[in-house]
């Protein structure tokens, strides 16, 4: 009996060795070493992102200017569909299995709305210098509002919807870049871009230099970020060890063991919101015809408080000697510390899951599950993702500056949504396809017969067991009963020579 089951327990642990063995050789694959194909992928990967972006178009502004409506209303305009060309240069690999690179982007305009087509939307140069203009002084505040007044600038502006999200021209942000300027049109830091575009800043080589793990030497923490420009914390953009602190993907592959459990977390790295973002496991999906992971962020994970365990990412905010943290409304989070100081702030689309007083004041928002969350699907066994829909808001808070009436009639504080942007993969190369789908069914069929192999190894061994123990069962009742039979002769003759006794 236990050589039996030792010879069951060493077929189970074939079959774990076996599978896991097969899982690694699969996982070792992805590993990324100059000139392997794997490499290739990563500096000019063949899955090209596409981005529908929807732009919202006000739509009463006259209006509303004049007192005619009492709220602003918007129109979801698009999406305008470009797609995304994507390499990584200045590559350098590092001893302890890391390697550093930059980004580079280009957006080609694929289809969907024209984007040619002329919206009206915030003026957000405007609505960013006034941000910084209410903290200078009275002369400086003055001869700023006489700026605006002789260029005729206002609170909205009529722009094509190309320009509006890769550039056009703007009086305020062209002198605002000139260091003659800066004093009378002033944003915090230089922005390295010719042209004022929300999204301008994504188009060309980025200036983070990015370090992730390569899995080379350790498979277990391939895919995560290690260092941002040089460092492992931001810099200081929230002021707190936990929330500066980079952790996570970039979110398109993940370590083994990260994900492919129930109740798996994966943390991608934002760059736009220098955040963590950690998304939970909701079930399985497919995509493409591969089996999938799905997950999901958390609904509340734009909800900040003081209560809430990343209530650092809450702006600091000085009043007189005492340091305390502003937190936006719910659903939203500051991004204008990693925005050129620009007063972003990111949220679902629609505001979906923030606080419905972020829509009581704009007409026009509907927000839906099905269309304004974001998922994403990764493959079972390699980790990589194979499709979902990143979906995010871009909004710009309105803020009043003394003595510059130009805001007017917008709020101080008003939050007014700019943009908001559909990102997926529509489209695998079938080369890339391919190797996907052997990964999970090849790979699924050897475990199959493995574990079938195994479990014909176990079943032999218990048939083994039970014949040789029904065997010894029947040996010992022949024996008892040869016994009883003998008993039985011998008190017969007894008998017998008793009788002729």
């Amino acid at each position: 009996m236990t050589q039996g089951l030792s010879i069951m327990a060493k077929s189970s642990s074939g079959i774990r060795r076996g599978i896991l063995s097969r899982k690694y050789t699969i996982l070792s694959n992805l590993v990324i070493t100059n000139n392997s194909q794997s490499f290739d992928w990563f500096i000019r990967p063949p899955v090209r992102a596409v981005y529908k972006i929807h732009i919202f178009n006000y739509t009463n502004v006259e209006d509303y200017e004049t007192g005619k409506a009492k709220k602003l209303k918007v129109e979801d305009t698009g999406p305008y569909i470009y797609r995304e060309t994507l390499t990584r240069v200045n590559q350098v690999f590092h001893p302890n299995g890391s390697v550093s690179f930059q980004e580079k982007r280009s957006f080609q305009w694929e289809g969907g709305s024209p984007d040619d087509e002329i919206i009206v939307v915030p003026n957000v140069p405007l609505l960013a210098a006034l941000s910084i203009m209410k903290d200078r002084s009275y002369f400086i505040r003055r001869g700023f509002s006489i700026f605006l007044s002789a260029h005729g600038i206002k609170a909205f502006v009529s722009v094509p919807a190309r320009g509006f999200l890769w550039g056009y021209e703007d009086n305020i942000f062209t002198l605002s870049q000139s260091t003659f300027s800066q004093a009378i049109v002033p944003l915090q830091e230089k922005i390295p871009f010719d042209k004022f575009g929300v999204l301008a800043h994504k188009n060309g080589i980025s200036g983070d230099t990015i370090t992730i793990n390569t899995g080379a030497d350790d498979m277990s923490k391939f895919g995560m970020i290690q260092l941002i420009n040089g460092k492992n914390k931001s810099k200081q953009f929230w002021n707190d060890d936990k929330c500066d602190r980079i952790h996570g993907t970039q979110g398109f592959m993940f370590p083994p063991g990260t994900f492919d459990h129930p109740n798996a977390t994966i943390d991608v790295y934002s760059l736009d919101m220098c955040r963590t973002l950690s998304l939970r496991s909701h079930g399985s999906g497919t995509s493409f015809g591969i089996p999938s992971l799905t997950f999901k962020p958390p609904t509340d994970i734009f909800t900040l408080s003081p209560s809430s365990e990343n209530y650092c990412y809450c702006p600091e905010s000085s009043s007189g000697s005492e340091v305390t943290r502003q937190c936006p409304p719910a659903g939203l989070v500051n991004s204008s510390a990693c925005s050129f100081n620009l007063p972003f702030l990111a949220s679902f689309p629609h505001f979906y899951t923030g606080d419905k007083i972020l829509r009581e004041k704009i007409d026009g928002l509907n927000p839906q599950a099905e269309l304004h969350e974001s998922s994403v699907e990764l493959h079972p066994r390699l980790g990589v993702l194979i499709g979902g829909h990143s979906r995010m808001q871009m909004n710009i808070q309105a803020q009043e500056a003394p003595s510059i009436p130009h805001l007017h009639p917008i709020e101080d504080g008003q939050i007014l949504p700019l943009i908001w942007l559909d990102v997926g993969i529509d489209n695998i190369p079938e080369s890339m396809l391919t190797i996907f789908k052997h990964a999970y069914f090849t790979a699924a069929a050897a475990e199959m017969s493995i574990q079938y192999g195994s479990i014909v190894g176990i079943f032999l061994p218990l048939c083994t067991l039970f014949y040789i123990i029904r065997k010894q069962r029947i040996e010992r009742r022949a024996a008892l009963k040869r016994n009883a039979s003998e008993m039985s002769q011998i008190k017969l003759l007894d008998a017998i020579k008793i009788a002729n006794i």
